[in-house]
């Protein structure tokens, strides 16, 4: 029997909305309800990206890229000290 609580992506609009939605997950708490659903959501992202291997390429949100090259660096080396 399935997961009740997998996350399927089936579209493009659903895969931009679940890496916002992932974004807004990353530093979530270990075993938390926010960490559990990033790694659905992020799961659901890559089984989506590999039945579109047809593509030449996949292109990211630009508020993705944003996050990526701005805040969550700043967090990533803070918290490495």
């Amino acid at each position: 029997m399935p997961n009740a609580d997998a996350v399927t992506i089936s579209s493009y609009e659903q895969r931009k909305a679940a890496v916002l939605r992932a974004a807004q997950l990353i530093s979530s708490p270990r075993n938390s309800d926010g960490e559990r659903e990033f790694e659905m959501l992020t799961e659901a992202i890559a089984e989506f990206d590999i039945g579109q291997q047809a593509l030449d390429f996949i292109e990211l949100p630009p508020a993705f890229m944003q996050f990526l090259s701005s805040g969550h660096q700043g967090r990533v080396s803070s918290s490495r000290r």
